[in-house]
């Protein structure tokens, strides 16, 4: 009787996980995870160069190089962890080395952004949608902007430059900003740096 009851409660506690989306991983691997286009997915990633790409997969594929061969062999420790309830998808990437990690996630071309970097490079690629992206220290480079395609943008760093070529923006110093509203687009983009760079291409 003990024996049923324990097997049920191992059987209700998966259930449960999997009815929330649970899943984890480690940069060792490829991890992947299925996703669909129109997603609202929340990233957060340890300091790390990090690459955002859009593709014509229904998925969330994470790879990890560890640029020191040296610390090659610590993959296993930079944690990977993905959850998805009430219609957010939680994307958190933590552990392993300090210095020298780059982490490609590739997700479907039509995703809703919410990024948060404590420091590194931040590359975002052929994805459309809402982008709210804030790094401490670093920079963001966000390529293939349309501004027809943006109700509102707001680009801002305390200390560092603004370039935004598609709006003949090209700003340097202490609290530079830029912003912009339109009637049309579908898109918002607010990204912020206290320290760095901010490049809309």
């Amino acid at each position: 009787m003990k024996l049923v009851a324990g097997l049920f409660c191992v059987l209700m506690a998966t259930s449960a996980s999997t009815a929330q989306g649970e899943n984890e991983g480690t940069c060792a691997n490829a991890f992947m995870v299925p996703a669909e286009a129109g997603m609202r997915l929340f990233v957060y990633s340890k300091p790390a160069e990090v690459d955002l790409v859009g593709t014509d997969g229904r998925e969330i594929r994470v790879t990890c190089r560890l640029g020191d061969s040296d610390d090659s062999w610590r993959a296993g420790e930079v944690r990977i962890r993905f959850r998805k309830d009430d219609g957010a998808s939680r994307l958190a990437i933590t552990g392993g080395p300090s210095n020298n990690v780059h982490i490609t996630i590739e997700i479907p071309h039509q995703t809703h952004l919410k990024v948060r970097v404590p420091a590194g490079a931040i590359h975002v690629k052929d994805v459309t949608g809402d982008k709210d992206i804030d790094v401490d220290a670093g920079e963001l480079t966000i390529t293939g902007v349309n501004p027809q395609e943006y109700r509102s943008v707001d680009a801002s760093v305390d200390i560092g430059e603004v370039r935004a070529s598609e709006f003949s923006v090209d700003k340097g110093g202490f609290f530079r900003s830029f912003k912009r509203l339109s009637a049309e687009g579908l898109y918002r983009l607010d990204a912020h740096i206290i320290t760095g760079s901010i490049k809309l291409n």
